[in-house]
């Protein structure tokens, strides 16, 4: 039996797509049920769950971390599948999960299966582009739900709108009611630490609205640096190695500028942007081999842009205000 949490807030627009997906399942329809867990939304998402036959519990104001809870904690299945409210899944992705996740049975590390995800073949060109630009190890820090990786493996985190636990992992662990961004990558941190593997399977794809234009695109990257800082300094450990290298390189690069500037002579400068030519080449012709638009012509601008606002998000996250401290397990 495999409960499916759907997590949703003003999602109208979208849920309808993510719901129909789930009813059009290979699966058979008496070993698995669906609840979407509503953060309080304002618009019609509650008609289209009720259109759809599904259990629908609101959690007025709660984070995207407490609503993933309150889906755990009602869910009755012996797996806890979760996608997002801005997905969609293939017809056979529950029977794959569950056929990945007991293959490796013996393995008491593995409590978890997942798999990447990719732009709706509909969805804007910018949005595919992004897309592509994550299939890169310089446009997702090779995290493996976005990085081109080709072969099943173990891995220590995979996003949470493509996932599927064994449901005894919620007797011991909870996501943190206090994170609304970045709460997957900071509760499969702790499991991780606690020895705890997912299996990750690149033929296991589900469909994602990615940003759609460049502001949108920004505005992400920014809150995700901003979250994976105010995570860190929570466990007061580095969880993601290369999540502070967009703030030093913006540090770098302005010390760079000034030594410049104070020599009256380009010497550090121009070796930094020679550096960026590299890296925004190689990025772009992966970009192109993917895409073969001429879009991928923006691939520099979009890197620069989501290394700068992800590091400016790191460091107002690094000198926030602490939270109130929670004791998780």
């Amino acid at each position: 039996m495999v409960s499916v949490v759907v997590v949703t807030y003003n999602s109208e627009r979208t849920v309808g797509e993510t719901l129909a997906s789930l009813t059009e399942q290979t699966y058979p329809d008496d070993r698995y049920d669906v609840f979407v867990v509503d953060g309080g939304s304002t618009d019609g998402t509650a008609r289209i769950a009720a259109d759809h036959g599904v259990s629908f519990l609101v959690a007025e104001g709660a984070t995207i971390g407490e609503c993933r809870n309150r889906g755990a904690d009602a869910a009755n299945g012996d797996y806890v599948a979760f996608t997002d409210s801005d997905c969609a899944v293939p017809a056979t992705w529950l029977g794959d999960l569950v056929e990945r996740i007991e293959a490796h049975a013996a393995d008491e590390s593995v409590v978890g299966v997942g798999g990447p995800n990719r732009p709706f073949p509909g969805d804007p060109a910018f949005a595919k582009l992004v897309g592509s630009l994550q299939g890169t190890v310089f446009g997702s820090g090779g995290s493996p739900q976005s990085h081109a990786i080709d072969e099943v493996r173990l891995v220590r985190s995979v996003a949470a709108c493509n996932v599927l636990y064994d449901a005894d992992v919620f007797e011991e662990f909870r996501y943190d009611d206090a994170v609304n961004v970045g709460e997957d990558a900071e509760f499969h941190f702790r499991l991780s630490e606690a020895g705890y593997r997912f299996v990750f399977d690149p033929t296991i794809a589900v469909s994602h609205h990615l940003s759609p234009t460049f502001g949108d695109f920004c505005t992400k990257n920014r809150s995700y640096g901003y979250a994976m800082a105010r995570i860190q300094r929570r466990h007061r450990k580095v969880i993601r190695w290369y999540s502070a290298l967009p703030s030093l390189a913006l540090g770098g690069g302005t010390l760079a500028a000034l030594a410049d500037l104070r020599a009256r002579k380009a010497r550090y400068v121009p070796l930094l942007l020679l550096a960026f030519l590299v890296v925004s080449g190689y990025a772009t012709a992966r970009v192109y081999r993917d895409r073969r638009s001429p879009l991928a012509l923006l691939v520099p601008a979009m890197l620069a842009a989501q290394y700068c606002l992800y590091g400016v998000g790191f460091l107002e996250g690094l000198t926030a205000p602490d939270p109130e401290p929670q004791d998780l397990p």
